[in-house]
Formats: structure tokens, sequence, C-alpha cells
């Protein structure tokens, strides 16, 4: 009513705010969800909004119609996390989650596309996988494997194919996990007191069977519930350290590659000043409990070794589209804990 009263003016200007109340809706309440929206502020704004789509085959998440150049960009990203202890009774743990996004620039109401996933063979298979809704059709036992049991010769490997049709955004198209055998990264964090200072010892090693180029990879030495480092000497194998501007953080540049023995080391002590409020503190890094975090980003890589040929893409549309295909491998929450002190951990291994 806020929209109609201010045109009550004459008959002709109030048939035509009632004309223009289905478009309002669309935009104020797209598939049914209000939004915080002004009202008035949409009135200039009704002639730009599409109309939603007559073609009863139309998907409602496909909400216009692409004009132009089909092409279409498939990105698969792959984020690792990982706790590492080097301590006997506690088990390093590492996880892998995939996303697959896509754009699909196409015309036509309800273009059909069919997308596969590759695995390597003898590759560990996708477990875990949620698909978007635009997916029209799936084998049943792809999304049955769950990480929770344990992998044998009855879990779905393949192939991982995907039919949907996409809408106008780009869209993430499924996530997954895998059991991947052992994490890119192995690292060893050793952190004692020695009088007055601090005696640190870092190893980090690439497993072979990871791509040795990196966009970029840095190792993150944080020191809480200090003052500012007052005294520093190092030594490193590979890359440069860098200290932080509020000289409680310690930076290790490895670069974008790692040596040919894919080994990398630090060394070195540190001495602290006083400690002022400025200084950061953490409930979980008391005493010597202290980490070191991993970033990195590996382009044209996947753990799993997951891909797209951009070949094997369908795409049932007029024109043929520029298909570009990519995939990374991030870094997220990855840990390397002083194995000389307590650390947070989800569990610990049996021993005999």
């Amino acid at each position: 009513m806020d929209y109609i009263s201010p045109s009550r003016k004459n008959e002709a200007e109030m048939m035509a705010k009632i004309g223009q109340l289905r478009t309002l809706l669309i935009q104020a309440c797209p598939l049914g969800t209000p939004l915080n929206t002004n009202i008035r502020s949409l009135n200039g704004s009704l002639d730009d909004i599409q109309e939603m789509p007559t073609d009863e085959n139309q998907p409602a998440w496909r909400s216009n119609t692409y004009k132009g150049k089909p092409q279409v960009n498939v990105c698969i990203t792959e984020k690792v996390k990982s706790k590492q202890y080097d301590k006997r009774d506690v088990a390093d743990t590492w996880q892998v989650y995939g996303a697959v996004n896509c754009k699909c620039d196409i015309e036509g109401s309800a273009p059909n596309v069919t997308l596969t996933l590759n695995l390597p063979t003898n590759a560990p298979p996708l477990q875990d996988i949620v698909v978007h809704h635009c997916v029209t059709s799936v084998d049943p036992a792809m999304l049955m494997s769950s990480s929770i049991e344990p992998l044998d010769d009855s879990v779905f490997n393949g192939p991982y194919k995907f039919p949907f049709v996409p809408p106008s955004v780009s869209f993430d198209l499924c996530y997954y996990t895998s059991q991947v055998p052992v994490p890119p990264i192995l690292g060893c964090y050793q952190l004692i007191e020695e009088g007055s200072q601090l005696k640190i010892t870092i190893n980090l090693k690439l497993h072979e069977s990871i791509k040795n180029s990196f966009e970029y990879c840095k190792a993150c030495i944080p020191f809480f519930n200090r003052g500012p480092i007052a005294h520093l000497e190092y030594k490193v194998s590979y890359g440069q350290l860098d200290l932080s501007r509020e000289k409680s953080l310690l930076v290790w540049v490895i670069g974008q590659k790692f040596p040919k023995s894919l080994e990398v080391s630090l060394t070195g002590t540190v001495s602290f000043g006083t400690a002022g409020k400025e200084h950061p503190t953490d409930y979980v890094c008391i005493g010597n409990t202290a980490y070191v975090k991993l970033y990195f980003r590996i382009p044209d890589f996947t753990l799993t070794g997951c891909s797209v040929d951009q070949h094997s893409i369908q795409i049932f549309a007029p024109g043929k589209p520029k298909i570009t295909t990519s995939r990374e491998l991030i870094s997220s929450d990855y840990y390397i804990w002083n194995s000389k002190a307590p650390a947070p951990m989800v569990y610990k291994t049996l021993l005999d």
C-alpha cells in the first residue's frame, strides 16, 4: 500500500502502479524471500527489472537469458587443512575440501550442460559429495560415499558426471572431500627455553608427489603473551626471514619453489623485551605451546588429482562456446605445533 498510496492523484496513475506490482515483487522478493528493501527507492529502476521468464522450461534460478558469445569457465579449488605434532602418541591430521565453481554464459532459457570430473588411476575416491540444486540427475551411489566409513572396493569411484541447467551467475556446482594419503608439506617445529632466550628449529619437507611450483609459500611464526622481539639470530637454508612491524611475528618467505632436496630448515634464537598491552595475547598458546602456520597456493594442481577435461564438457545449446578450465590448491588452517610442549589435539593414537 505504501507503494500505491502516493499515486492517488488519478485513477490512470494508480492502475499503472498496480500493473507494476508484479515487477516490483520480482526485485523485492526474489524466489519468495523478502529483502530489506526501500520501496520508494525502486520506483526509478522498475523499467530495468527483467520480467520473470515466460518459457515454462526456464528454471527459477535462471533469472535472465544471456545474449552474446557462449563461454564456460570451470575452476576446481581444493583447500587443505592440517594439524601436525611430530609426536609418537599423537596422530597428525589433514583434510581436503574441494569445490567446483562454474560460470556459464550460454544462450537459451534452459541450456543443458554436462560436466565430468576425472581422477588419476588408483586415486582415492571423492566423498561427501554435495551438489547444487541445478543438477538434474546424478548417480545415487555417488552421494552415498562418506568419509566416515572406511574405504573398500564397494566405494563409488566414478565417473563423476553432473548434468545441469546452469544459473545465470557464478555458482559452486558441487563440494567434496577425499582421504588423500599424505599432506603436501610435512613439518616439524621445536621451541625450547634456554635461559632468557627461546631456541627455535623448523624443518619443512615438500612431498615428492606435489607440484613444486607455488604462487606463494610462507611460514608465519607468531609469539604470543610476550613482549616485542628484542634480539634475533637465525639461519635459513632457503628463502628469507622477515620481522613484522609489531615485532611479534616472524615470516619465513620460502617463495615459489622448494630446493631440489625438497627440504628447508630454519634455526635461531629469540629474546624479548617487556610486554605491553599492544602485544598479542592468546589463551591457547601459553608457555611454550606454539605453532607455525603455513600459507601457500599451487596453481594448476589439486591434491586429489581431480581435474576437468574441457573437451569432455558437453553443452546442448547454439554456438560453439569458449571453455576455460583451471584448478588450484590452497592452504587453510595449516598448523605445525611445537613438539616440545602440549598442544591442542583431535585424538591420540592407540599405543601397543
